[in-house]
């Protein structure tokens, strides 16, 4: 047999059961971060919470407009104006996602587990003093105060235009579109209003 084929399966079975010597691009799914102090998972430096912030969230369905509200064909700030949503009018939630930036901070001293020194990012507001944080890739709940150094950062008017609550909806006549920090009425039981659909 000629050198050349032996060297050839010999490579060949060698790399059968390993994937190190292989250039491949994996997907974006399969990109799980390597280092313990990983930052959460973001979209351009913005990080999606699915529901609203605060104390029991916004589970109710159906929502209704306090005031003049614009319905956006996509969850964009540059997106086109579909419709204005008309005060007293019923929405269908459809999707929900407040968007932040992750505060990155360092911790000063030892607490719950987390050692002196480690990055700590805080996430979504949970209410009662509560709070969402990230640690060593994955999320914790955690009351406010804790002794961390957060970073100070100035985040761009672009940016913030990005961020806050953006809720999916879809009117009584079928037309669906996104709305931004707006205000409703029947977001939660927790809110007290009256009428409210199931």
């Amino acid at each position: 047999m000629p050198i050349r084929p032996v060297v050839l399966i010999a490579i060949l079975a060698l790399s059968a059961g390993s994937t190190d010597g292989l250039c491949f691009e994996p997907s974006i799914s399969s990109r799980a971060p390597s280092r313990a102090n990983a930052g959460p998972p973001t979209v351009n430096g913005v990080y999606i919470y699915p529901d609203c912030e605060g104390e029991g969230g916004c589970p109710s369905g159906y929502w209704r407009a306090m005031a003049p509200t614009k319905m956006l064909a996509t969850g964009s700030p540059a997106a086109r104006v579909i419709a204005v949503l008309t005060p007293g009018e019923w929405v269908s939630v459809q999707t929900i996602e407040t968007r932040i930036v992750p505060v990155r901070g360092v911790a000063r001293k030892r607490f719950n587990g987390v050692r002196a020194g480690a990055v700590v990012y805080r996430l979504e507001y949970e209410g009662e003093g509560f709070s969402t944080y990230w640690i060593a890739s994955k999320s914790q709940s955690w009351e406010e105060e804790l002794p961390i150094d957060w970073d100070r950062s100035v985040i761009s008017p672009t940016m913030k235009a990005k961020l806050g609550l953006w809720v999916k909806v879809k009117r009584d006549n079928g037309q669906i579109g996104w709305v931004h920090n707006a205000t409703f009425e029947c977001m939660s039981k927790l809110a007290g209003d009256e009428g409210c659909r199931d």
